[in-house]
C-alpha cells in the first residue's frame, strides 16, 4: 500500500497480516484527499480505527499533524514502524491504543480539524463516534467529520449538532462528512 501524494508520496506502509485490517482502497483516499486540498496543511487530524495508519500518513504526507487509534496492537506496531520508517518527528504524530468509545473522552480538551473514522462496516459505530466527538468538544471550528461506510448503509445522525455536508459513493464504499451546526 503506498501513500497516494504529498511529502511521502509513493512510499509502503507496513500492514499487519491478516483480515483484522480493511485499507482503504486507492482510489476512495485519492478522492477524498483532493476533497480536503489545502485544507489538511497544519491540519490537527484524528484517525480513528487506525487499522496501518494509512489515512493518518496520507494526512501527515500532505502537512497535517496526526493522532491514530487503534485498538489491535498489531496495527499499532506497524503504525510505529512506518513512522520509524519514514523518519517522522514524534511532534507530527502520536498512537494511542484501546476501544475508541473509551479513548475519545480521554481526548477530551483536545481539538481536531479533520476526524476520520473507518469503523468495522458491521458495527455501525459513526452515530455512537458522532456523540462522543459533540460530546467531548473534540471538533474544532468549521471542522469535519468523516465517516467511511458501505455505500448501501447510510450513516444517519439523529442528534442535530452534527449536519451532513458531503456525501460521495466510489462502489460499495462511501464517505460521509459532518460539520457541527452553527447554533446563534
Amino acid at each position: 500500500m503506498r501513500i497516494t501524494g504529498g511529502e511521502l508520496r509513493g512510499r509502503s506502509v507496513t500492514c499487519p497480516r491478516g483480515l483484522a485490517v480493511r485499507p482503504t482502497s486507492s482510489k476512495v483516499r485519492q478522492a477524498f484527499f483532493n476533497i480536503l486540498g489545502d485544507r489538511l496543511r497544519h491540519a490537527r487530524f484524528l484517525d480513528l480505527f487506525s487499522g496501518s495508519g494509512l489515512m493518518g500518513f496520507e494526512a501527515l504526507s500532505r502537512g497535517a499533524t496526526v493522532t491514530f487509534v487503534e485498538r489491535h496492537n498489531p496495527s499499532r506496531a506497524a503504525i510505529k514502524a512506518t513512522a520509524e520508517q519514514f523518519k517522522l518527528s514524534e511532534e507530527r504524530y502520536r498512537v494511542r491504543g484501546g476501544d475508541v468509545l473509551k479513548v475519545l473522552p480521554e481526548l477530551a480538551g483536545e481539538e481536531f480539524d479533520i476526524v476520520f473514522a473507518d469503523p468495522p462496516y458491521k458495527l455501525c459505530l459513526g452515530p455512537a463516534v458522532a456523540e462522543l466527538l459533540v460530546r467531548h468538544r473534540l471538533l474544532g471550528a468549521g471542522a469535519l467529520y468523516v465517516v467511511e461506510h458501505m455505500s448501501d448503509d447510510p450513516v444517519t445522525l439523529t442528534d442535530g449538532s452534527l449536519e451532513r455536508v458531503d456525501f460521495r459513493q466510489y462502489g460499495g464504499t462511501a464517505i460521509s462528512m459532518f460539520q457541527q451546526v452553527c447554533t446563534k
